[in-house]
This record gives structure tokens, sequence and C-alpha cells, in this order.
């Protein structure tokens, strides 16, 4: 299995700072947050990003960004979606050229649907986003979110929902992205997972969550591997019986975590993904 940590779970600190602190804690693999990327690109050349992961011995697998502000892949239609596809196409770029292979975009809220036919709309902008991606060497992983308000509900809540409209789209570049929070919340189960096909997951976010209600759950109850009542060790079993290669990323929005310095939340998150590798290997339910 090979492990990275997501920028995401230091989000509060800029890039010059949480990636060295990955790679001293021991972390050889990180999740690029697209935005950090940005403003560190606001300063710096793409070569000095390049030369930063190399010479802290990291290799970025994959990139993540937040929840989107506005209708973006699924939702925006006409101008508004060129103006988004060539936003989408300058954070290609920045993947291709840092050897990154996939990339996560979370789907849109509810809020913002004006068409009760949407999904139509939504696969054609998948298909043409899939063949911007494929361009640049990458794939696109679809990652449902379950979150309540006032940040969500979203058009896609569930791995069945997210399953349908990637298959519609039928683009080899286009997948799922599986987030244990999310899958839990909705009510998904480890038998879902174990059913998904190799070619389907894009990548991996591994997480816990406390114990609350399911619908009380917000992003910020986020907890580390083996700390909740997600059943982080069928998840994991559910998914490599699928085999899947990719990475296993830590993705946590806990302000615990925030407000460590970079170097301590690598050390802690390292210790529990390594405890996630070594959980007793049980058969999925």
């Amino acid at each position: 299995m090979k492990i990275s940590m997501s920028e995401i779970t230091t989000l509060p600190a800029p890039l010059e700072e949480d990636l060295p602190a990955f790679a001293a804690a021991g972390f050889d693999a990180a999740e690029i947050q697209v935005a950090k990327v940005q403003r560190y690109l606001d300063r710096h050349g793409i070569g000095e990003l390049v030369d930063l992961l190399a010479g802290h011995g990291l290799k970025a697998t994959g990139a993540i960004g937040l929840a989107p502000s506005g209708p973006a892949l699924l939702l925006s239609r006409g101008a508004q979606f060129e103006t988004y596809l060539a936003g989408l196409r300058r954070e290609f770029e920045i993947c291709k050229a840092l050897g990154i292979d996939n990339i996560g975009i979370g789907a849109d809220a509810s809020r913002w649907v004006d068409d009760p036919a949407w999904q139509k709309g939504a696969v054609g902008n998948l298909r043409r986003a899939g063949r911007m991606a494929a361009d640049h060497g990458l794939r696109i992983g679809v990652e449902f979110m379950s979150l309540g308000e006032p940040i969500g509900p979203f058009v896609l809540d569930t791995l069945a929902e997210t399953r349908r409209l990637v298959g519609e789209a039928n683009d080899p570049a286009v997948g799922v992205n599986v987030d244990f929070f999310h899958h839990f919340r909705g009510g998904g189960s480890v038998a879902e997972l174990a059913s998904l096909g190799r070619g389907e997951i894009v990548g991996v976010h591994v997480t816990d969550a406390r114990d609350m209600a399911k619908s009380n759950l917000g992003d910020g109850d986020r907890v580390l591997p083996g700390d909740g009542v997600i059943p982080v060790g069928d998840y994991r079993d559910a998914i490599m019986s699928t085999g899947y290669d990719g990475c296993w990323t830590l993705e946590l929005l806990n302000e615990d975590l925030w407000k460590k310095p970079p170097l301590d939340a690598a050390r802690i998150g390292l210790a529990s993904m390594r405890a996630f590798m070594a959980l007793d290997q049980t058969p999925a339910a």
C-alpha cells in the first residue's frame, strides 16, 4: 500500500512549510491542495516547486481542491463552463508539470441546480473535462460529498449516484474518488466498496468520524483512522479486493491538527496511517 498525506490535513500552513514537514516526518508522498499551489506560484515558478518536492524526496501523488464555491464541473453551463474549463486547464498543466496523474474534484452543491435534468449536462461536462484530462496524462476522480448545510447538500452524496453518473459519461479518464467520511455519512456499505471495478477508483481518502448521529456529522468531525466509528479496516479490505493499486491519502479537516505545527501533525498522521495499514485484515462483510 502506498500512503500519502493531503495538504488539507495541514490546511492553514503554506505549501513551503507543510511539504518539507511531511518529508521530515517520514512521508515520501503528498497530495497537493490546489489553492496552496496557486498561492505559491504567485511568488515562485513551477520549476521551484518541482525542485522543492525533489529536494525533500517527495512525490506529488495527487491534487485536490475544496468544495466548489459556485456551479462548477457538474452544473456550470455555456460561457460559465468555458470559464471553469479554462481554470481547470491551468490546474491540469500544473499537475502535468509536477508528474501528478490524478486530481480529485468535488461535486457541486444542490442549491445551484436550476434544471431538474441536470445530469444530462453534467455527463457532457465530464466527457469534455475527461478528454482534456487525458491530454495532460490525468484522470479525474469525482468525489461525492455527504454534508449538510451550510456547505451542502451536494448533487452527488453517495457512491451509487456517482457511479451511475460516471458510468454514463463512460470516459476512461473519469472515475470516482472514495472518501471514507463521505461514504460512511451517506450510509454507504462495505459491500458497495467491494463491488467497485478496479478502474473505477481514482483515489482514496482515509479518515474516521466521531461517534455521533451521522446526520449531524460535519467535516470538522473527522478524526484519525482508528479513533472513530468508521470500520476503516473493512473499508480498506473491500477496496483492496478490487485490485486498487493507487495511493491511500490521509485527509482530515480537523482543527486540533490544524493548530499544531505541520511537523507535529505530519508525525501524528504518519503514525496513524502506519497503524491503519497494519490493522488485522478481515473479510469484508
